[in-house]
C-alpha cells in the first residue's frame, strides 16, 4: 500500500501536469486563432506600394518605378559596400601602432568620395521618379522626399532665430 504523504505528492504532482496540459491546450487554441488572424490581413504595405498610392501612379508609371528602384537598390548596395571596406581599412590602420597619416587622409577622402556618390545616386534617383510622373505627380513627389530628408527637422537643431532657410524649406512642393 501506497504511504499517506507519497499518495499526497502523486495527487499534487498529477494536479500540477494536469494544469500544464490544460495551459499548453488553451495556448494553443488561442495561439491558432491568432494565426488565422494574420493570415487574413492583408500584410504589410512595402515602401513602393505606399509610394504608388501616394501618387497615384498608373500601372504602366509604376513598373518604370520599380526598375528604377531596383537599378538605385543595386548601386546603393556596391557604394554601402565600399563605404564598409573603407570603413574598416580605417579602423585597421587606427588600429596599428603607427598609423600612417598619409593612408588616413586618403580613406578620409575615399569615404567623402563615396558619400558624394550616395547623394549623387539619390539626386538621380529623384530627378528620374520625376521624369516618370505629370505635374501634379511631380508636387506630391517633392513633398515626400522633402518629408524623408526630414528638412523640418533641420530648422529645430539650427542655431539662427530669424534663419532665411526656414521660409525656403516651407515653400519647397507648394
Amino acid at each position: 500500500m501506497i504511504p499517506e504523504k507519497s499518495n499526497r505528492i502523486l495527487l499534487w504532482f498529477n494536479m500540477i501536469i494536469l494544469l500544464v496540459i490544460t495551459s499548453a491546450v488553451v495556448t494553443f487554441f488561442v495561439m491558432k486563432n491568432s494565426g488565422e488572424k494574420v493570415k487574413k490581413d492583408t500584410g504589410v504595405i512595402n515602401s513602393m506600394d505606399l509610394l504608388r498610392k501616394e501618387l497615384n501612379l498608373t500601372d504602366d508609371q509604376y513598373r518604370k518605378v520599380l526598375v528604377e528602384n531596383d537599378r538605385t537598390i543595386r548601386t546603393y548596395n556596391l557604394v554601402l559596400d565600399m563605404m564598409c571596406e573603407t570603413n574598416v581599412s580605417m579602423i585597421e590602420e587606427l588600429a596599428k601602432e603607427n598609423s600612417d597619416p598619409a593612408v588616413l587622409d586618403s580613406l578620409a577622402r575615399k569615404v567623402g568620395f563615396l558619400s558624394t556618390s550616395l547623394r549623387r545616386h539619390t539626386t538621380d534617383y529623384f530627378i528620374n521618379l520625376k521624369s516618370i510622373c505629370d505635374e501634379e505627380q511631380q508636387k506630391q513627389l517633392t513633398v515626400i522626399f522633402k518629408k524623408m530628408m526630414q528638412l523640418e527637422d533641420q530648422c529645430k537643431t539650427c542655431n539662427k532665430k530669424d534663419c532665411p532657410r526656414k521660409e525656403r524649406i516651407n515653400n519647397i512642393g507648394k
